[in-house]
């Protein structure tokens, strides 16, 4: 399997609005609801998009998946169908893939807790999204409230994951991914003993307490 290529891109952005650190006692569960604004410059897009995959926008067999991670988990992809020769702006591009119904909201198993994303809300504001994000944490054993000590530092992604179908590759049906655009620089950091991309949004979720969740305690990696 080839090597994921990941390109920051220009005009690209992850702006925090607010959010909120609640306990959630009949889940045994600690959760945060965050809203930001995704930023994006189409003009920008749509010439890395070409450069990777030409014609990227008027091939309604193409893909596209968004990573959001610490927002939202996409259960897969969504095809370009209908919508191709016609994305001609952000709000376009958008609606591909801001349906909620795209979105899981079960609880999964980590190594080391058990984490559920909400289904996002995400609305127009300008030229940007705004997505209002929930994630829930417990422990795995499910047995006792999880605390704040043991939440981990906490990302927040905003990319999109570009994909191409191939009719011409015999034996190839699904796209494949050939580039992941991001707003994150391209080089890692150690932040918290883990190494993440520089540029990128988080928040020590050790050092945070219950109620609002102030915008100096959304750190950046550097």
């Amino acid at each position: 399997m080839a090597e994921r290529i990941y390109r920051k891109l220009e005009g690209m952005g992850l702006e925090y609005v607010s959010g909120r650190l609640e306990q959630n006692p009949k889940e045994r569960a600690i959760c945060y609801t965050v809203t930001f604004d995704m930023d994006l410059d189409f003009t920008h897009f749509k010439q890395m998009a070409n450069a990777y995959i030409p014609d990227y926008l008027d091939n309604p067999i193409n893909a596209i998946r968004p990573e959001l991670d610490g927002l939202a988990n996409h259960y897969s992809y969504n095809y370009l169908f209908g919508a191709a020769g016609n994305i001609r702006d952000n709000q376009a591009l958008f609606e591909l893939f801001t349906s909620p119904s795209y979105y899981n909201d079960q609880w999964a198993t980590g190594p080391h807790r058990q984490v559920r994303y909400g289904k996002p809300e995400l609305v127009q504001v300008g030229r940007k999204f705004r997505v209002t994000a929930r994630r829930d944490f417990r422990s795995l054993d499910d047995t006792g409230q999880i605390e704040i000590g043991d939440l981990p530092a906490i990302q927040f992604h905003w990319a999109l994951n570009l994909l191409q179908t191939d009719l011409m590759i015999p034996g190839v049906i699904a796209p494949v991914t050939k580039v992941v655009l991001m707003y994150m620089d391209e080089d890692f950091v150690e932040v918290e003993g883990e190494q993440i991309l520089r540029g990128t949004r988080y928040i020590n979720g050790k050092q945070l307490s219950f109620g609002n969740i102030a915008p100096k305690q959304i750190l950046t990696a550097q």
